[in-house]
C-alpha cells in the first residue's frame, strides 16, 4: 500500500509549527458563490464550518451545541442551524433534545435548488 505524502499547509493557513493539520476540510467554488452560501450570516457561515470539520468528510454527523458554546451563545446557535436548514445546507435528521443527547445531522443538497 502506498504512503501518502502529507502536504504542510502554508504558514499563514495553519499554527502548527509544521503545518500539518489533523482536521482540515475543503469547500468548493461552485458551492461558495452559490445563492445559499452567499447569504448566510456570519454565525451560521462559522457554524457550517465547524461542522464540517466535526463530520471528518461523513454526510451524517453528530454535533453538539456544548462542544461549541464558547464561540456562539444557546440561542444564535439554534439560529444559525434554522439558517443552514432553510438555505438548504443541512438537515436535522434526529432530535435528541428529550434523549440530552446531540442532535444528529447531514449535509444536504438541497442548496443546489434555485
Amino acid at each position: 500500500m502506498p504512503r501518502i505524502k502529507k502536504v504542510p499547509f502554508p504558514p499563514w493557513a495553519s499554527k502548527t509549527i509544521d503545518g500539518i493539520e489533523k482536521r482540515y476540510d475543503r469547500l468548493g467554488a461552485t458551492q461558495m458563490a452559490s445563492e445559499a452560501m452567499r447569504s448566510l450570516s456570519g454565525n451560521a457561515f462559522k457554524i457550517y464550518w465547524y461542522m464540517r470539520l466535526e463530520s471528518a468528510g461523513k454526510k451524517e454527523f453528530t454535533f453538539s451545541h456544548v462542544k461549541y458554546r464558547s464561540y456562539l451563545s444557546k440561542p444564535t446557535f439554534f439560529k444559525a442551524i434554522k439558517e443552514l436548514e432553510d438555505k438548504g445546507l443541512i438537515d436535522v435528521v434526529q432530535h435528541n433534545k428529550n434523549l440530552r443527547k446531540a442532535n444528529v445531522y447531514a449535509f444536504s443538497e438541497r442548496w443546489k435548488q434555485p
